[in-house]
């Protein structure tokens, strides 16, 4: 019988994030979850020191395989300790960036890291707040699925009532992203790219990349025909993220 997983650093009194960027991811891999207690019993100081010999560490994207944090060093502040979590935050909170996941909960067929394999979830849908009239929120989603599939799910337009899909201006600033990292559009079959009107004038902005756990899968559903192109991606990527 699988157990409910819960967020280990997500308060559902306190979810809203006030910052103009954002970056969502999905949940944490299972050794990093709140519900060690649930599927362990007394294993937990087994699971914790496994934890510290695959170099795991108790943030987002702390898993010692996702690249995350590599690539946030290497595209956008140099100086932050990739496993060092004071680092990160710090980094966050000086470059005013906010961070979250958009599973709240959650049930995992076994141990698998996958989230395909993420089921009976709960959705974290109202981490933000509404920019304003000439205002830009930025959302970089650490995959097309949180993006596509979780995120922008049938469920988020039902609380949103205020906010539109702007299809042109998706496809434009698309079109423009792509041609920017050497990329072909048309091998893109789902969007990378989405662009949200607010009711009252202002406007979200969603981007996504490749997945940091699984970096060389599907690349060419980012327009990304050689691996070489992926770093070209990024760069861009997170320059769209610096701009305000």
């Amino acid at each position: 019988m699988h157990e409910k997983e819960y967020h280990p650093r997500l308060d559902l009194n306190s979810l809203r994030l006030n910052q103009q960027r954002i970056i969502l991811g999905s949940f944490p891999i299972w050794s990093l979850s709140a519900n060690l207690q649930a599927h362990h019993n007394n294993d937990n100081n087994a699971v914790a020191q496994d934890a510290v010999k695959k170099k795991e560490f108790p943030y987002f994207y702390g898993s010692s395989k996702n690249k995350f944090w590599s690539w946030y060093k290497t595209y956008f502040d140099v100086d932050v300790l990739p496993s060092n979590v004071e680092s990160i935050k710090n980094s966050l909170q000086s470059n005013h960036i906010g961070i979250t996941d958009v599973i709240l909960s959650c049930k995992r067929k076994g141990k698998s890291s996958l989230d395909k394999d993420l089921y009976q979830r709960t959705y974290n849908l109202n981490f933000f707040l509404y920019p304003k009239l000439n205002e830009t929120l930025k959302i970089l989603c650490t995959s097309k699925g949180v993006m596509n599939e979780m995120l922008l799910c049938n469920e988020f337009f039902t609380i949103h009532t205020k906010l539109k899909l702007n299809q042109i201006n998706s496809e434009i600033h698309q079109k423009r992203f792509i041609e920017k990292t050497n990329g072909d559009p048309s091998l893109i079959r789902k969007p990378i790219f989405i662009e949200l009107n607010v009711e009252s004038g202002g406007k979200i902005q969603c981007l996504s990349i490749p997945s940091p756990g699984s970096p060389y899968r599907k690349l060419n559903d980012f327009g990304i025909f050689e691996v070489s192109n992926l770093d070209t991606y990024l760069i861009e990527a997170f320059n769209w993220l610096k701009d305000q």
